[in-house]
């Protein structure tokens, strides 16, 4: 759909009462899914704190480097003799135990510069240098597939990682009035002769039937995992979606067991929880839920008991269709010594070696179109066992 003809759909959307459905790139025609696996994207913008996230008591060095942000063994949830989990995250602790839940510590991508704005960029774009492109990766990898993957985006706009698809729906969370079928039918009859608006009617009326059903009464800060759960579920519906959680710029009062963090946390925890219920177990079975933010924060606390931008962060893995109930990834550890510049945990997993993971062996996408969409020859290799077979 080209900018002129979005702009008067959204524009007759608002005007009919609809502004909850918009439809961003021509919609192919509802059909069976090839697969029932599903992708849930999770970016956790303003870089989560890796070490508040999963602390590592365990570490030796773990308490004198963080001071008053450091957890006890009796704060946290429990997972090895290494790590702990936030008890923010209390809800889903028990799919860790139960095999569905994956947690990576010193997480980041190829960027080193700590700026949100460049770091979310490239972990959207998948490439080094996001200015030479203007769409995601997933975008790009949805379009070379043909518009077999429906996807959609919950929130305020389409974030970069989806431009560039086709198939794609996009729902701000919210109250929805759809326009009726009748409504729809004048509309094309109206602008049927338009060449621009030629396909007018087809998409509008594909993307109505698409949230037909959709229910909106969860608390608002709940409302995106609630509509993704739902559209996820249904038949021949979207098969990949996107939520943005926000919050986790923690500069101050970043806390433990309260504050900021904890709070934006247990949020997150909720919202995972809703969508599996939403979607349902036959479902989330064949689901997995990637969880990444652009970088992590510094070991120490700042002067106003929070941490700053850093390097080594926090990312996850959930939903039926996880090899899960481990941590995984290489420890660099909290010495001085092995710090990055002094001050960050140190980069030890490429994310993008879990996303080649989830792409090949959860959505079967090829080498060659995962090496294509993920920064080329410098796409890392993928970690083995981290879905289930």
């Amino acid at each position: 759909m080209d900018v002129s003809r979005r702009s008067f759909l959204l524009k007759s959307g608002l005007a009919l009462g609809a502004a909850a459905v918009v439809s961003v790139g021509r919609l192919p025609r509802v059909h069976a899914a090839t697969s029932e696996n599903r992708l849930v994207l999770v970016i956790m913008r303003g870089a989560a704190d890796m070490l508040g996230m999963l602390p590592a008591v365990g570490d030796p060095d773990y308490a004198t480097m963080r001071g008053d942000l450091a957890f006890t063994w009796e704060q946290v949830l429990p997972l090895n003799g290494r790590f702990g989990l936030t008890p923010a995250l209390d809800q889903i602790h028990g799919w860790y135990s139960g095999g569905e839940l994956l947690l990576f510590p010193a997480v980041t991508s190829q960027y080193r510069n700590r700026s949100h704005f460049d770091g979310q960029a490239i972990l959207e774009t998948g490439l080094d240098d996001p200015k030479k492109v203007d769409s995601g990766w997933l975008g790009r990898l949805i379009r070379a597939r043909g518009g077999e993957m429906q996807s959609l985006s919950v929130g305020s706009g389409v974030p970069t990682v989806l431009r560039g698809a086709t198939g794609l729906v996009s729902m701000p969370p919210g109250g929805m009035v759809l326009p009726t079928a009748d409504v729809i039918d004048r509309m094309a009859q109206i602008y049927e002769h338009d060449p621009r608006f030629a396909a007018f009617g087809e998409e509008i009326r594909q993307s109505s039937e698409l949230v037909s059903g959709i229910e909106t009464k969860s608390i608002r800060e709940l409302q995106a995992f609630d509509l993704a759960g739902q559209m996820l579920k249904k038949p021949g519906g979207a098969r990949i979606a996107v939520l943005s959680s926000d919050g986790w710029d923690t500069h101050t009062r970043q806390g433990t067991v309260d504050g900021r963090l904890f709070r934006t946390a247990r949020t997150l925890s909720k919202g995972l929880v809703m969508l599996r219920r939403k979607m349902g177990e036959d479902v989330w079975r064949h689901t997995v839920v990637l969880g990444l933010s652009e970088f992590g924060r510094t070991v120490r606390m700042n002067g106003s008991g929070g941490t700053d931008h850093g390097t080594g962060g926090f990312a996850f893995m959930a939903g039926g269709a996880v090899n899960g109930g481990r941590v995984v990834g290489e420890w660099p550890g909290l010495a001085p010594a092995a710090l990055y510049e002094n001050r960050d945990v140190a980069p030890a997993t490429d994310m993008r070696a879990i996303i080649h993971t989830i792409l090949a062996d959860h959505l079967a996408i090829t080498e060659a179109e995962i090496r294509s969409a993920l920064s080329g020859d410098g796409t890392p290799r993928a970690i083995p066992d981290l879905v289930r077979a």
